[in-house]
């Protein structure tokens, strides 16, 4: 969807706090995916993990780090993950349901596409 959008949509993630941490709950998923990171107590940890899951799952778009008190997750309710589309004015038009069992790919592209047509 980036590239079919570029140009007149921005894509972005922002990097939260570790939701399978090694050093607080383990998950056989993430042990058997190779997935092995600790929950940051530093920015330059956070972003030594999220530098590790952008070039794991090749992100073609910017990723920007919550801060070390997770506001971002606070305000956005991010954990585990969330899509949101915000407009131009800065108002989200589209929320997604908590990630990744409760998301909607086809309602978020469609809130993507018709943001672009703005």
């Amino acid at each position: 969807m980036a590239e079919e959008f570029k140009g007149r949509v921005q894509f972005l993630c922002i990097y939260i706090k570790e939701i399978h941490p090694n050093d607080e709950v383990l998950n056989s998923k993430n042990i058997n995916a190779g997935i092995d990171v600790s929950q940051p107590k530093t920015e330059d940890e956070r972003a030594a993990n999220a530098s590790l899951c952008m070039l794991r799952y090749n992100y073609s778009f910017p990723m920007l780090l919550d801060n070390m008190t997770n506001e971002a997750d606070s305000k956005y309710v991010a954990l585990p993950e969330r899509l949101y589309v915000v407009d131009a004015d800065g108002k989200i038009s589209y929320k997604s349901g908590p990630g990744p069992y409760y998301f909607d790919v086809d309602d978020f592209e469609a809130a993507v596409r018709e943001q672009s047509l703005r």
